[in-house]
This record gives structure tokens, sequence and C-alpha cells, in this order.
């Protein structure tokens, strides 16, 4: 009779939502139940021991996600060693019960992941009826790139979807990956993007009146390129392409992630104030450079940058017509003026509405000790014909905001912005206003 009562609680424990060890490779295994068709969504709270984003060899665990006994997606655990919530996407399921299980996927982890530690599993389900079910269903899924797998590279951290309208009639997707492996140069990319990480579209779905869909994604060379692959339910599935991480709608790959996005409204910011409302973004982005090598003490162009706590970096609002914007910094007691665009024309940013760019200082960046700091209009590219200097007069950069100046702290987190306050100005080419005196505040 004990031997009947111990196999029953043995029986009942293999069903219970706390990690289990129902095999070598299985860290938990849950049941969960649907009233009606729906997305099912994950939280799932974990850690790997012994690993760092930062350390070769070490980088992460990788744990596989199953679905009803079928494969789902993998999760690639950049958090390392702490205990991290990845926000995740399980699908459509209909109604009734479903499995949910969890492998430890030490073929695709780091030489010395040895282990996973599962905090907790919650799932959450919304149906039709819920005002997300449309953005969540539409949103894509993302095989990895082939030459990323088994590398650590250029992984997606975050997505995020606009809607245009409250309807969410149309629905737009962007990833934010840790990195790029192609594309714009290191430091162009802290000139111009104020940032390493790669923040791509993905695809953009317009829904119909008769709930017809049409998506367009984002392919090779930054090509608007109507969606003709698979849909899973109404999941794209698209396949990271190119090594500046654009998509196709078709191709081959043994890994796969489905991040659930997050709302955001792109309109009213910058699309790295995504990263500001995550701040651990900002230490992956770090971490991943700093095992590429692309740190160093030198300070010139190139692939390799400095210390990225050295950098100021600047949200900025502002419309270029026929010209580009740059910012310049002054150090207390320094005479030296440092620019956003190392004196390099391309590096200058010709493009409207809310962005970022960063300045490098001498050590490491104190708010405290920035004295001023000027925003310079020049005309975009280098005019040579009469046809071209014709337009010169006329070329100008309406500066609208100075919405954040801040540092990254000592754990690469953004810091505090300096307060500052600035009424909109139009700048002529040629010519540059002060947008901080640190006068100004006594």
């Amino acid at each position: 009779m004990k031997y009947h009562i111990l196999y029953a609680l043995l029986a009942i424990s293999l069903l219970s939502v706390t990690p289990s060890a129902i095999s070598a490779q299985t860290l938990l295994e849950k049941r969960f139940s649907v009233a009606a068709e729906s997305e099912a969504l994950l939280d799932l709270t974990a850690s790997a021991p012994g690993t760092s984003w930062r350390e070769r060899g070490a980088e992460a665990a990788v744990v596989t996600i199953y679905v009803d006994g079928q494969y789902h997606q993998d999760v690639i655990l950049f958090g390392g060693a702490l205990e991290f919530t990845y926000q995740l996407m399980l699908g459509r399921v209909g109604p009734g019960e479903h499995s949910l299980r969890v492998e430890f996927n030490r073929k695709q982890s780091a030489v010395k992941a040895a282990s996973v530690k599962i905090g907790a599993a919650k799932v959450n389900t919304i149906d039709r009826k819920h005002p997300e079910f449309q953005a969540i269903a539409r949103a894509p899924i993302i095989y990895a790139r082939p030459d990323t797998v088994g590398k650590f590279s250029d992984i997606p951290l975050l997505a995020y979807y606009e809607s245009e309208r409250a309807s969410a009639n149309d629905l737009t997707y962007t990833v934010i990956f840790s990195n790029e492996d192609g594309g714009t140069q290191t430091t162009a990319l802290m000139a111009r993007w104020g940032r390493t990480t790669d923040i791509e579209w993905v695809c953009e779905t317009r829904i119909g009146d008769e709930a017809e869909a049409k998506t367009i994604f984002q392919g090779a060379n930054h090509q608007n390129t109507q969606f003709a692959g698979k849909l899973e339910a109404d999941h794209p599935l698209m396949f990271d392409a190119t090594v500046n991480n654009n998509f196709s709608d078709h191709g081959q790959s043994e890994m796969r992630f489905a991040p659930r996005p997050l709302p955001f409204d792109a309109r009213a910011a910058s699309r790295e104030e995504m990263m500001d409302r995550h701040p651990w973004t900002y230490r992956v982005m770090a971490d991943e450079m700093i095992r590429e090598g692309k740190i160093t003490d030198e300070r010139k162009p190139g692939q390799a940058i400095n210390d990225l706590r050295n950098y100021v970096c600047f949200d900025i609002s502002s419309n270029q017509t026929g010209a580009a914007l740059s910012v310049a910094v002054k150090l207390k007691g320094d005479p030296v003026w440092r620019t956003s665009d190392w004196g390099i024309a391309n590096y200058r940013i010709d493009r409207n509405g809310i962005f970022r760019t960063t300045a490098l200082l001498p050590k490491r960046a104190r708010l405290e000790e920035i004295e001023r700091v000027v925003a310079r209009c020049d005309v975009k590219g280098d005019p040579k014909t009469q046809s071209e200097l014709s337009q010169v007069p006329s070329a100008s950069c309406d500066l609208r905001s100075v919405n954040k100046i801040f540092v990254l702290d000592d754990d690469y987190r953004p810091g505090p912005s300096l307060k500052l306050s600035l009424q909109p100005i139009k700048i002529s080419s040629g010519e540059m206003i002060e947008i901080y005196n640190i006068a100004m505040k006594h």
C-alpha cells in the first residue's frame, strides 16, 4: 500500500508546475487550459549559472520550448547567471488542455553552460476579444541567420509593435538585435544612431475590412517586399537573411525565436527609447562588443570603439532640409570641443524625426563635467555644381527639441538626463547654436 501511495505522489509531482528532473534534458513540464481559441504567451524566468554574454565559451545557455509536444522555439538566455524574465509567444492554441515543455538544449548552448535554473513559467492566453489579440496574432516568428547559430551574435533581444490606428488595422513589427555583423561601421553607428544594437523593422501587416491581411517585409538592401511565405496560424515566418539583419520570407535555419512584441508609439519618441525602457539591453549590447573585441583604447574611426561609458548620448527631434545635424561637447577646464561627427560629413544626421547621436569624451563621461553643448547645421553632402550650390542658402535644420542628454553608468545603464529647456529654432546651414551651458543653471 505504501508503495502505491509513493508512486501516486511521484506521478502528481511529474505534472506539477515546478521544475522537475523528468529526464536529463527536461527542465519543466506543465499543462494549461483555454476556453476559446487564443494566443498563448509565456513569461519564462530563468538563469544559467556560470554563463556570461561577455565571455567567450560561456556566452549563454539555450533552452528549447515545445508546445503540445511540437518544437516551437529556442530561447538564448542572454541574461546569464542573473535571473531574468523572457517574454515569449507560444502561438495559437485551440479550446482545451495543452502542454508546455522546456528543455536544456546542450547542443546550442555555450561550452561552459552546465545547467539552467527555471524560476517560473507563467502562461497567459488572450482570445479574440482581447484588445491585443491581433497585434500578438500577426507578430512574426524569426528564424536565426544560419551564420549566427552557435556564435551568440546578432540575436533578437526585444520586439515591439506600432499600430497606426486604435483599431490596429495597420501593425508594424520591429526587433532590436544585440548587434549587426555587417553594414554600418561601428563609429558611424555611434554617430548616426547612438548605439551598436541593430533596430530593424521586420514586417508590416494591413488588415482589411473583411479580416484579409496583406504583409510587406524589409527584404535585402532594405527593400519593401510583398510577403509570400508561410504562416503559422497568422504569424508570418520570417528568416534573418543578411549580415545587417534584413529578412526573407523563405529559408532554412535550425533555430527560431518568438519574442512577444510590446506596444510602442514611435511617433512620440526615438526608437532607442524602447531600449531606455528596458535598460538591460545596453548591458547586453556592451557585453557583446567586449566579447567580440570591438572595444579599444584608441580614438579613431573604425570597427572598434572606445568604452561605451565614455560617450555622451543625445536624443534630439529635428527636421533637416538639404542639411545635416551634428553636436559638439565641451568639458569644464578643457579647451577642446568633442564632435559627434568626427568631422566626417556622412556621420552627420540628415534624416528627420527623433533620433540619437553620441560624442566621445576623453575619459569616463560624467554629466557634471559637461560645460557646454552646441548643435551645428551643415549643408548635406558636398555641393560642387552651380545647381547644387544654389540650394545651399535654403538648407536648414529645424531643431524642435533636445529630449535627453545622458551617459551610461558603471553597469552600462542609462543614467539621469541633463535638465535643459530649449525653444524650437531654425538653424541655417553653416550655423550653430548653444543648447546647453552649465552657467544657465546658476
